[in-house]
């Protein structure tokens, strides 16, 4: 608040507080304070392989450039990713494929290792057949009417330690060079994380 000082000439004049006094100066400050603490983070956010074999204890390396491989863990800001397995299905007599084209049946894993809740849905994964990047929602049925698979991956959110596995259906040319990508909110260091499915 300016201050009104009277001067020997009978003129009133109005007397400002200095910048450092004000409120908006420290409101400034703070918010300076938290981004630069918060860029400092550590290596939390990376991306991480984790190898486990019968007779050593899990280790990691960052690898955030990497191209993963089916059967890879690959954790990040405290949750894991891994596909356990990709087949293939061309269709039958009520389920068809694009021309030239089969089923791309991809089964993955996700758990929250130590965050208090993620979220996960199935539209942040894609598959990549040689650059055109699709969604993974396709409804597959048998002959019969019946649904191939009965572990869709739907969305939802995963409690500390809990685990999800679920699977996914796009398609693709099977004999095409393909890639699963994750593009969605499960890391908070928001990397695409590319796994080589053939």
């Amino acid at each position: 608040m300016s201050k009104k000082i009277v001067g020997d000439d009978g003129k009133t004049y109005v007397q400002k507080k200095p910048f450092y006094k004000r409120v908006w100066f420290w409101i400034l400050v703070v918010i300076l304070v938290i981004i630069a603490f918060g860029s400092m983070g550590g290596n939390s956010d990376k991306v991480t392989k984790v190898n486990s074999t019968a007779n050593s204890k899990s280790s990691t390396k960052d690898v955030s450039k990497e191209t993963f491989k089916v059967g890879d863990t690959i954790k990040a800001d405290g949750v894991t990713l891994r596909v356990n397995k990709v087949d293939f299905n061309d269709g039958g007599s009520i389920s068809q494929p694009d021309s030239g084209k089969s089923y791309v049946i991809i089964n993955v894993t996700i758990t929250n290792v130590d965050k208090s809740k993620v979220s996960y849905n199935p539209l942040d994964f894609k598959i990549d057949d040689k650059g055109n990047q699709t969604d993974l929602t396709e409804i597959v049925m048998d002959d019969n009417g019946n649904n191939i698979v009965n572990d869709e991956l739907k969305y939802g959110d995963l409690s500390k330690g809990a685990t999800v596995t679920g699977t996914l259906i796009g398609q693709a040319v099977k004999t095409d060079k393909l890639k699963l990508i994750y593009t969605g909110s499960l890391f908070s260091d928001e990397s695409k994380i590319t796994i080589d499915l053939n």
